[in-house]
């Protein structure tokens, strides 16, 4: 739904997978779903977990606002 609200929380859990995503962090199953971090199998501790959170943040950004990645 066009309203509808998802809210992602930190867990202190890692997971074997990896949610798939493609060129602008977004899941390539789930449109608007923005997998990140240690738990969707991008970052193996808190240092690149942190680093991915940011670009993954930077491509919800440009997302919202309608502009298309490089």
């Amino acid at each position: 739904m066009n309203d509808a609200t998802l809210t992602g929380v930190e867990t202190r859990t890692s997971s074997p997978i990896c949610i798939k995503r493609d060129r602008e962090f977004q899941s390539i199953n789930v449109r608007g779903l923005f997998p990140a971090g240690e738990g969707a199998g991008y970052a193996g501790g808190i240092m690149s977990a942190a680093i991915d959170g940011i670009k993954v943040a930077e491509a919800m950004a440009l997302s919202l606002n309608g502009v298309e990645q490089d």
